[in-house]
């Protein structure tokens, strides 16, 4: 019987909380005779890579370890003696059901947490008793940070002083392949700091680049820091300045970048975003049933899949203050359909306790009324869902989204109507509203056989556009069935309308037995709270939602225009719809090579590309709805 210390850890695709947890541990328990890791496979070569430079650091300790699968993250039946269990990293699910399956005799249970800007890493236990522990000794280096990530990738590092912006402690890197960029260490918290100069604009893409950067150098916890240069917004006109503010601002929300005012340090920046945004208050208690607690976050799906499921007559909603727009209009959809909402604002994602103390009454008094209890964890981080988890009672259900199966806590799953859903619900959770082109547009044999005809005879009919009597056909019979008169002079701009009322009408045909909406084409404006992007309304040709997925609809005539908005059109989808979104790009016809690589885009054709990776429209529509249902993460 083992009854020397063992580490216990869930390894997600980031190496610094098991190694952390590592340090801990050995500290604490004065060494451990080996690690034991529970990991699902590696997502990508880089992630690979780091997790064999954590291996390597095991080595040089000597400390034996063996990685198995999720599914064997179970605790023996016999006495084990000491085990240290680290529950972050990985699926929210698993470190809830191993807090479950370890609350036993010799186990220390605890989970690693590290958002708080500035502050050292701290050590939530959970069992055998709740206390958080400090863990500026155990703490990250550069060192150490360089061994898990910065040289896994290829990146060579030279230590130089700090940028000013940091307090002092912090220590910082050039590399030899980011210019311009520092990686800095402040009490175990890496950051990768990305000056913005006088000149150029802060445009969507560059904060999307700078939150992909700072992940990959520096894994999930690595914060992006954008200070701007006041020049920048002297150099515009002063009716403008306000709004490219403005519009940073919400950018920098959206990818998690921390925006510094010119001359601020990075302390006043911090106390300035955490001061007064959590009024610390007790929710009212349920009064009707079903009862929905929910982490409101970036992902929009797992809580309209939990709506769709319990369709609750309460919901408890619960964000941090970087959510507060999300959770407007998650508070808004359900108002509109009749759901009493109570909220509440935490203190930030490390808040577990703050999440147990605020629900627990909620769920007490739903149960001793008789009302059903439903508790979502995909939402927020993993102290958040893990804090959901411990206000829960007997008689309550945990659920969490994969794919498009609602998984219950235990063992099975719990149904869902996907078939009840809408783009428009996805949509406004998200924060946009579809405008619409054609509102009372719907499927229409005469009109798609108007354009068939068209796309048939493509060739003879673009060259002759002005005058061809089958474009009058179609555009006529167009406006009097669906009531959209166009002015002549628009004409030229209706070259896509035929292609794009053929991909609508058989997504209506195939969604309308599998359960699923379409809208076509308009633009997506943006709701409040992103007021600063209403100048940039975004274009798409349609819309649809299939078991859990919001897709966004692009369509042109050759595979060479897809080309060209392929990168626009990957990061709308991930901006608009979020990162469980996907981009169906169709071609009337395919005629080069293989189209690009962007993993958020799928690419059809109704002629051409056999081999090349794209598929055939509308015969293969089931093959790709089937086979690209979306990732959750956390």
């Amino acid at each position: 019987m083992v009854r020397d210390p063992v580490y216990l850890s869930l390894l997600g695709n980031d190496p610094a909380p098991a190694y952390l947890g590592l340090k801990m541990a050995a500290r604490r328990a004065g060494g451990v005779v080996k690690a034991i890791f529970y990991a699902l496979p590696a997502w990508n070569e880089g992630y690979k890579a780091k997790r064999h430079a954590l291996f390597n650091l095991l080595e040089e300790r000597g400390i034996p370890y063996e990685v198995l699968p999720l599914s064997e993250a179970l605790p023996p039946e016999e006495e084990a003696g000491e085990a240290w269990v680290n529950l972050t990293g990985g699926p929210k699910l698993w470190a809830v059901r191993l807090l479950g399956r370890w609350r036993r005799p010799g186990a220390r249970v605890f989970l690693l947490e590290a958002h708080r800007p500035l502050e050292a890493p701290r050590a939530l236990f959970l069992w055998p008793e709740a206390e958080a522990l400090p863990l500026e000794a155990e703490a990250l280096t550069l060192e150490e940070y360089a061994r898990l990530y910065l040289e896994p990738l290829g990146e060579a590092w030279a230590e130089v002083p700090p940028p000013p912006t940091f307090p002092p402690g912090a220590r910082a890197a050039r590399l030899s392949r980011k210019e311009g960029g520092f990686f800095v260490v402040y009490r175990g918290r890496p950051y990768w700091f990305r000056p913005f100069g006088e000149k150029g604009d802060l445009s969507q893409k560059a904060f999307a680049r700078f939150a992909q950067e700072a992940r990959e150098l520096g894994g999930q916890l690595c914060l992006p820091v954008v200070p701007y240069h006041a020049a920048n917004l002297r150099s515009r006109h002063p009716r403008d300045r306000g709004n490219v503010l403005a519009r940073w601002r919400v950018w920098a929300e959206e990818y998690g970048v921390f925006l510094v005012g010119p001359g601020a340090s990075l302390e006043e920046a911090v106390a300035s975003f955490l001061k007064g945004k959590f009024p610390k208050k007790a929710l009212p208690l349920p009064q009707e049933g079903p009862v929905l607690l929910a982490l409101v976050s970036e992902q929009a799906a797992p809580l309209y899949g939990a709506y769709l499921h319990a369709r609750p007559k309460e919901a408890y909603l619960l964000t941090t203050p970087e959510m507060e727009d999300r959770l407007r209009w998650a508070e808004a959809l359900f108002r509109d359909k009749g759901v009493r909402v109570r909220k509440g604002l935490l203190p930030g994602p490390w808040a577990l306790w703050e999440v147990r103390d605020l629900l627990s009454p909620v769920v007490e008094e739903a149960l001793r009324r008789g009302h059903p209890v439903h508790a979502n964890l995909n939402g927020g981080t993993h102290a958040m869902a893990l804090g959901l988890y411990l206000a829960l009672r007997e008689g309550a259900r945990a659920h969490y989204l994969e794919g498009d199966r609602l998984l219950l806590l235990d063992v099975g799953e719990a149904p869902v109507p996907w078939e009840e859903g809408r783009p428009e619900d996805l949509l406004a959770l998200r924060g946009y509203r579809l405008k619409e082109r054609c509102p009372s547009l719907r499927p229409d044999p005469d009109v798609l056989a108007a354009a068939k005809g068209i796309l048939r005879r493509w060739a003879e009919v673009q060259a002759s556009w002005q005058t061809s009597p089958v474009v009058d056909q179609f555009l006529r019979l167009f406006a009097r069935r669906f009531g959209c008169d166009f002015p002549p002079r628009e004409r030229e701009s209706l070259k896509g309308l035929a292609l794009e009322y053929f991909v609508y009408f058989h997504l209506h045909e195939h969604l309308a037995s599998r359960g699923g909406g379409v809208r076509m084409g308009g633009n997506l404006v943006p709701l409040g709270g992103y007021e600063a992007l209403a100048s940039q309304f975004t274009e798409v040709d349609g819309v649809f939602f299939y078991r859990g997925t919001l897709w966004f609809v692009e369509c042109k005539p050759t595979d060479g225009d897809l080309r060209e908005r392929a990168p626009l059109m990957a990061e709308l989808v991930r901006s608009v719809g979020g990162r469980e979104a996907r981009g169906l790009m169709v071609a009337r016809a395919w005629k080069g090579g293989p189209p690009p690589r962007e993993p958020n885009l799928v690419y059809m054709a109704l002629e051409g590309g056999e081999g090349q990776g794209v598929y055939r429209f509308p015969q293969a529509l089931e093959e790709v709805l089937s086979g690209n249902s979306a990732p959750r993460q956390g």
